[in-house]
């Protein structure tokens, strides 16, 4: 094989690769999610959160921690509101498109704030449930 006929192998063998690349590339980004995740945290987990674990990345933080993180190219605040509502601490973005009353829709990364109590199961529940374990 002389250097003409090693060089074009060469080049054919590049584009082969070039070409698995890209279709490797489109895949994976056909599982990353389009919309934001709305992970959900307890409130307390909010000061020490490793935004690693969700893929996102810290861009600016204050006294109180992060308040701006990018997750997937795109940029999210935090957000908590001065309401009736229990507390909570949220990241989100406007997604750019409006509802049908005209409203800007946001998405939500992550909200950090308590779960509710769970409730308890009722006993008709708890009945129908030992029952259908007795049909395994």
């Amino acid at each position: 094989m002389n250097d003409s006929e090693f060089h074009n192998q060469w080049i054919t063998i590049s584009k082969q690769q070039l070409q698995a690349m890209q279709r490797i590339a489109d895949a994976l980004e056909r599982l990353v999610p389009k919309v934001a995740p709305d992970y959900q945290k307890p409130l307390s987990a909010f000061k020490l959160f490793d935004w690693e674990s969700i893929g996102a990345t810290v861009i600016q933080s204050d006294q109180y921690g992060a308040s701006i993180v990018e997750w997937g190219g795109k940029q999210y605040v935090r957000r908590s509101p001065a309401n009736k509502f229990d507390p909570a601490i949220w990241f989100s973005r406007s997604s750019g498109e409006t509802d049908a009353e005209g409203k800007t829709i946001y998405e939500r990364l992550i909200t950090f704030k308590d779960m509710a109590e769970p409730e308890a199961i009722p006993n008709k529940l708890l009945r129908a449930m030992s029952n259908r374990d007795e049909d395994f």
